[in-house]
C-alpha cells in the first residue's frame, strides 16, 4: 500500500501536499521520484532497505515495433518516464511487474514501472518522443542508451561534488536549437550554460558556481524534442 501510495502521487506530482507525504523522500534529495519508490520497495522486499549484490549498473532502452523494452546488466529496480506525444497516442502498461502506470494529461504522459519481471515495459501506438527518463537498480539512479532519441548527450558534471566550477561535455548529433540551464530546488534557473541554434559537434560546458549558495542544483538540456537532467552538488 505504501508502494502505491508513493507511486501515484510521483506521478501526480502532489506528494508534497498528502497527509504523510514528505516520508516518501526515502532518500533525502528533496525531490520525489522512482529512486524513492525502488528504495521503499527494496525496503519491503528485502526487509534490511540495503542495495542489492545484483544491482545493475547500466542499461539499454529497445524499441521493436510497437513494443518499448529494457536491457541492464544486472537487477532494475524502477523506470520513470514522461513522454511527449499527440493526441492519438495509447499506451499499455506490462503486467509483469511489482507496480506499472501511467498518468496522462493532454499531450504528455508519465509512467512508472517497478521491479519489472521481464525486459517489455509498455506498448504503444501512435508516435512519442521521450522527455525524460530515470533507470534506477535498487538505490541509485543508472546509465541509460536511449535509441529512441539520440539527438544529443549531456555527460555528467566532473567534479561533482565541486567548488566552485564542474564541467560537462555536449555533444549534439544533428544541428538545431538547444538550451541548457542550471536550476535550483525551487526550479528557479540560475545559470544558462549554452542557448540558441549550434552544429552538429561536441561543446564543452562549464559553470562557475562562486556567487551560488551551497546545494543540490540540477542541469537541463533540451534539444530535438528531448531533455536530458544532471544533477550537481555544490560544497561551500
Amino acid at each position: 500500500m505504501d508502494i502505491v501510495q508513493l507511486a501515484n502521487c510521483v506521478l501526480a506530482q502532489n506528494c508534497s501536499t498528502i497527509a504523510n507525504g514528505c516520508a516518501g523522500d526515502m532518500n533525502g534529495d528533496g525531490s520525489y521520484n522512482v529512486l524513492d519508490i525502488v528504495t521503499l520497495a527494496n525496503c519491503v522486499l528485502g526487509q534490511n532497505c540495503g542495495g542489492r549484490v545484483d544491482d545493475a549498473s547500466e542499461s539499454r532502452l529497445i524499441k521493436n515495433d510497437n513494443v518499448v523494452s529494457i536491457e541492464a546488466d544486472g537487477f532494475i529496480g524502477g523506470i520513470q518516464m514522461t513522454l511527449t506525444h499527440g493526441a492519438n497516442f495509447k499506451i499499455e502498461m506490462t503486467g509483469d511487474a511489482l507496480h506499472a502506470d501511467y498518468l496522462t494529461l493532454g499531450n504528455e504522459t508519465r509512467l512508472l514501472v517497478i521491479t519489472p519481471e521481464t525486459d517489455e515495459l509498455f506498448s504503444s501506438s501512435g508516435e512519442f518522443e521521450i522527455a525524460e527518463i530515470i533507470v534506477a537498480n535498487s538505490q541509485h539512479e543508472i546509465s541509460v542508451d536511449l535509441p529512441l532519441a539520440v539527438s544529443f548527450n549531456l555527460s555528467e558534471a566532473y567534479p561533482n561534488p565541486f567548488n566552485p566550477t564542474t564541467s560537462m561535455v555536449l555533444n549534439l548529433v544533428a544541428a538545431g536549437d538547444m538550451k541548457v540551464e542550471v536550476f535550483n530546488l525551487l526550479g528557479q534557473s540560475v545559470k544558462t550554460l549554452a542557448s540558441g541554434y549550434k552544429e552538429a559537434g561536441t561543446y564543452n560546458l562549464s559553470w562557475d558556481a562562486d556567487e551560488a549558495a551551497g546545494g543540490l542544483y540540477f542541469v537541463k538540456a533540451q534539444a530535438g524534442g528531448f531533455t536530458q537532467i544532471r544533477k550537481l552538488v555544490l560544497l561551500k
